[in-house]
C-alpha cells in the first residue's frame, strides 16, 4: 500500500460507473481504503451526489446514461476548479480524450485497467490533496509540512515517532475538524486492538513537542488540531 494510505479513510470519494459489475467490483476496492465512498450509476445521480456529499476526490466513467461524464465534470468544474479527478474510459478517440484533458483531470485510465494502476492514480490524487495544504503554520514558530511529513520549530526539524507522525498527519488533514477516538485509533494502528488510553498517551507525548494548547481534547468525542488559537 502507498505510504499515505493511513490518510485515505479521511477522504470522501465519489465514484460513478453505469456498468453494474464494474461498479460493484471497484466500489468494493474503494471501500477497503476510504471511509466514505459515494456511488452513482449515471451522470445525473453523480451530479446530485457531488452537490450533496461534497466529496474530496472524483473517479468517473466517461460514458454514462442521462448525462455523460464529460458534461457532469464540466458542471462540477464550474463549482470546483481544484478537486482531483480520475477518468475511466474505454474511448480512445482523441477528440473525446482532449475534452477530458481540458477539464484539468489528474489521471485517466483506459479500460480494462489493473488494480495497481487504479491505486497508483489514487495515490497521485491523495498527494495532490495534501499539497493543497502543503504546510500548516501551527503558531509560535512551529510548522508542519504535510508533504515531506516533517515538523519544524523555527526551521529546525523536530523528530517524531511513527505513531506521532501518523497522528499529526491525520489531524493536519482537516484542521479544526474533530476526529473521533475510533477514527484516530484506526488511522494510526489499523486493525491492531488498541485502547483509548494508548491514544491519550500518544497525544500526551506529541503535545510535548508542540505549542500549547494546539491539540484540543473535545470531551467524550475525540481530538482536533485547533490552529485558530
Amino acid at each position: 500500500m502507498p505510504e499515505v494510505a493511513s490518510l485515505y479513510k479521511n477522504i470522501r470519494v465519489l465514484y460513478a460507473e453505469d456498468e453494474e459489475g464494474i461498479r460493484e467490483n471497484i466500489s468494493f476496492v474503494l471501500s477497503l481504503f476510504f471511509k466514505d465512498v459515494l456511488v452513482a450509476k449515471d451522470g445525473q445521480e453523480a451530479l446530485e451526489l457531488f452537490e450533496e456529499g461534497k466529496p474530496d476526490l472524483l473517479i468517473f466513467d466517461i460514458c454514462m446514461p442521462k448525462m455523460d461524464g464529460i458534461e457532469v465534470l464540466q458542471r462540477i468544474r464550474k463549482m470546483d476548479k481544484e478537486i482531483p479527478i480520475i477518468v475511466l474510459t474505454a474511448h480512445t478517440e482523441q477528440s473525446y480524450l482532449f475534452r477530458a484533458i481540458e477539464l484539468n483531470i489528474t489521471r485517466y485510465l483506459l479500460k480494462p485497467f489493473s488494480k495497481d494502476a487504479l491505486l497508483g492514480a489514487i495515490k497521485e490524487c491523495v498527494l495532490k490533496l495534501l499539497k493543497g495544504n502543503e504546510s500548516i503554520d501551527l503558531g509560535k514558530g512551529y510548522v508542519f509540512d504535510c508533504v515531506t511529513k516533517n515538523l519544524y520549530y523555527q526551521g529546525r526539524p523536530i523528530p517524531l515517532s511513527l505513531h506521532e507522525l501518523k497522528l499529526m498527519q491525520v489531524l493536519s488533514l482537516e484542521p479544526q475538524k474533530i476526529f473521533s477516538f475510533e477514527e484516530l485509533i484506526e488511522a494510526i494502528w489499523g486493525w491492531e486492538v488498541v485502547t483509548k488510553e494508548a491514544l491519550k498517551s500518544l497525544v500526551k507525548t506529541l503535545r510535548k513537542k508542540l505549542p500549547e494548547p494546539l491539540i484540543d481534547n473535545v470531551f467524550g468525542v475525540g481530538y482536533r488540531l485547533d490552529t485558530a488559537l
